[in-house]
């Protein structure tokens, strides 16, 4: 579960909980009793935190991913540790992803929502690229690009108690192959991608836990999932240019690197209408292996990023929010800004 769908949650319960401080008297009279305190529940008129029964709510959401690269690679081997015999290559290299999500999510019951998420990708690399071993004075710059349908997704939510805070909720997310996979787009004679993919290639399951602890007028969350890729079978030849002869890699068999996530973070209602939150996401993708085997060269990827989201309700049955997420790691995104407006059909 990413960390802008925990914001929804967040935005949601601390705008009600703000309505409910507004609407109890400054002072209290003695003859008077007191007055039950109102829960989510009350507010919402139904007991959950999730989509009510037999609603159903369309969301419609953009986002704009900006990621920037230098890499310098060696194709050939080395001598001694000054000594380098082969071709090197210094790239910079920047990524730019667009993607409409149009999701929708329906009340079973009370406590059981179900989510369908269909994605439209739109991807444009800008590399510039020098060969340091061929003289060459300026840099080539190509540009390569891909849009497609991306990995349609579908989720299960379930809200474990009712009653008293915090709220738990179970989900379970999986992700087809119906985006274009790596391996399915031409490649040049250098193995880089002449159209880039929409899709992972592999279909995965992440199930997830959610904690919601609202705290008038803040709401606290949290988040732990484990993504599940399912290895596939896969045709690739991969040609390495050598000295004497060129090398043939056969990949048969990929099985990506599984990722542990976790998110938490801080809701805060500023009046009735208007809320946000901040937060924090740490992935760890762990190593893969081809062929049943860890290369040598494989390491773990450490991905932490921030994230700021605002909230803003434009009637009882639709909001817009706004989310930036800027990575704090070298293997996270560099910025991130998305933009869904879910609207509620009873």
């Amino acid at each position: 579960m990413s960390i802008f769908n925990n914001i929804s949650f967040v935005s949601l319960l601390a705008l009600f909980s703000t309505t409910v401080t507004a609407d109890e008297p400054n002072a209290s009279k003695e003859n008077e009793k007191p007055k039950r305190v109102q829960t989510v529940a009350d507010i919402l008129e139904q007991p959950g935190v999730l989509t009510p029964k037999g609603s159903f709510v369309l969301d419609t959401s953009l986002s704009y991913t900006q990621n920037s690269s230098n890499s310098v690679s060696v194709v050939g081997y080395t001598v001694l540790p000054s000594l380098i015999v082969g071709l090197i290559r210094a790239s910079d290299i920047d990524r730019t992803t667009l993607t409409f999500g149009l999701t929708g999510r329906y009340g079973i019951t009370n406590r059981l929502e179900v989510e369908a998420r269909i994605p439209w990708v739109y991807r444009s690399d800008s590399i510039s690229e020098r060969d340091l071993n061929s003289g060459s004075n300026t840099a080539s710059l190509r540009t390569v690009d891909g849009n497609d349908i991306g990995d349609i997704e579908a989720a299960f939510k379930y809200q474990i108690n009712m009653q008293d805070a915090p709220y738990w909720i179970g989900s379970l997310r999986f992700k087809s192959t119906t985006g274009k996979s790596p391996y399915d787009v031409p490649i040049n004679s250098l193995n880089d991608f002449e159209e880039l993919p929409t899709g992972s290639g592999f279909p995965s399951i992440e199930p997830g836990i959610t904690m919601i602890m609202p705290i008038d007028p803040a709401v606290i969350f949290m988040n732990f999932s484990y993504i599940w890729n399912i290895k596939d079978d896969v045709e690739v030849d991969i040609t390495i240019p050598g000295e004497d002869s060129d090398e043939n890699i056969r990949v048969d068999t990929i099985d990506l690197g599984d990722t542990i996530g976790f998110s938490a973070g801080m809701g805060f209602a500023v009046n009735p209408k208007f809320s946000f939150s901040l937060g924090l996401s740490h992935k760890t993708i762990l190593k893969s292996k081809i062929n049943g085997t860890t290369s040598s060269d494989a390491k773990l990827l450490q991905l932490d990023s921030l994230s700021f989201g605002a909230n803003y309700a434009v009637d009882r049955d639709t909001t817009i929010n706004v989310g930036a997420t800027a990575g704090i790691t070298a293997d996270a995104p560099d910025f991130q800004l998305s933009v869904r407006i879910p609207y509620t059909l009873k």
